[in-house]
């Protein structure tokens, strides 16, 4: 009997799900977008245990996440990464609602962080340009205490020729902080 050669090399194809062909043009493209999911698990887990709570995450991910949160250097760390990773590819339901409640936060982020520039802004004009800036402040915002905002801005441009910490300014900031905008 004769065997045909390389009949013990031949070489099996892993077969390629239809959603991974149909999506992605090359076997490059499935590893990258798989390290992007994984990428997402390890952002979740940079994330406090408040901020992780808030996305209702279904308790296994959750779960595996603080688990990944509390683990030191090594091999399972690297294997808890895949494990949420793994996990997270196969509910793509959940991976856009997680990519959409992280996207509303950071877009919540960014606006806060605009407001408080503002708010800076009005804090450093009021106190560089004094009763001009008050005035303008004030036609603004009618529901706010002249007669404190003149307080601080006294003490603070003290403060400032002295060389001393801004507390005044701080105090000014934080009153603008608790305005209803």
């Amino acid at each position: 009997m004769v065997r045909p050669r390389n009949i013990n090399r031949v070489k099996l194809k892993k077969e390629i799900p239809d959603w991974e062909q149909e999506e992605f043009e090359s076997r490059t493209d499935i590893k990258k977008a798989a390290q992007a999911v994984t990428d997402l698990g390890e952002q979740l887990a940079e994330m406090t245990e408040s901020e992780i709570k808030k996305l209702q995450l279904p308790t296994t991910l959750a779960d595996a996440i603080f688990l990944l949160k509390n683990m030191d250097k090594g091999p399972a760390l690297k294997r808890q990464k895949l494990y949420i990773g793994k996990y997270l590819r196969q509910d793509e339901a959940l991976l856009r609602e997680i990519k959409e409640k992280l996207a509303a936060v950071e877009t919540k982020k960014k606006q806060q962080n605009a407001h408080f520039h503002k708010l800076e802004k009005w804090r450093d004009r009021l106190v560089e340009e004094g009763d001009t800036a008050l005035h303008e402040f004030l036609e603004i915002y009618n529901q706010a205490d002249r007669q404190q905002l003149r307080q601080w801005i006294r003490n603070a441009k003290k403060e400032q020729a002295e060389s001393k910490p801004p507390k005044s300014a701080r105090e000014l900031f934080k009153y603008l902080k608790a305005l209803d905008w």
